[in-house]
């Protein structure tokens, strides 16, 4: 993760996904980024057995709480 070298005054280090937990990418890299960070931070939907929820409105709801609390953790 070359990224971490350039910057070398971050304090935590957060993974936001769209996917539900168990769906994304971080089941791939937690392991990987816990060597590189001290606790990594994941941001985004709660395990589920389905994709999405089928609303759109509770859809773009868990969204725009997602994206906040991505950029906004700290």
């Amino acid at each position: 993760m070359a990224i971490l070298l350039v910057l070398p005054n971050a304090k935590e280090l957060v993974w936001a996904q769209e996917e539900p937990q168990n769906m994304g990418g971080w089941t791939f890299v937690q392991d990987r980024l816990e060597s590189l960070a001290e606790r990594p931070k994941y941001v985004g939907r709660s395990a589920s057995a389905s994709p999405a929820t089928g609303s759109y409105s509770i859809h773009q709801k868990e969204q725009t709480e997602l994206v906040s609390e991505a950029l906004n953790h700290g």
